[in-house]
């Protein structure tokens, strides 16, 4: 078995919550909706991923590949956003509070994370 989405994967509204995804491949993948709450989502690539309105609370994202991908009104409350990089993602009305984050964490040009709730792991 295979741990790669097909790019175009749809995956509206799935359910991980509390799963180990750790290190899978959802490069594009429609994501739409989904629950991943105190998901382990240590290094998955969500390159291109529609991950608009997803619930991502308490999921650990560190070193996680986020780059070009729709986070449209997603929540990542409390989530580890450590090495994680978001370059060129939508992060229009996205939710962070509580979310921690590390100077290698990787933003679109000019987003201030604590402007969202987001903190600095010192």
């Amino acid at each position: 078995m295979s741990d790669q989405a097909n790019i175009g994967t749809s995956l509206v509204g799935v359910d991980l919550s509390g799963c180990n995804l750790n290190g899978a491949y959802l490069n594009g993948a429609n994501m739409l909706s989904a629950k991943l709450e105190n998901a382990k989502l240590v290094g998955v690539n969500f390159t291109g991923a529609n991950l608009c309105k997803a619930n991502m609370f308490k999921a650990d994202l560190s070193n996680a590949n986020l780059n070009n991908t729709n986070l449209y009104q997603a929540d990542l409350s409390e989530a580890n956003l450590r090495g994680a990089s978001l370059v060129g993602s939508n992060l229009g009305d996205i939710v962070m509070k509580g979310a921690t984050y590390d100077k290698s964490t990787r933003w679109p040009l000019g987003f201030d994370p604590e402007g969202y709730g987001a903190k600095l792991d010192r």
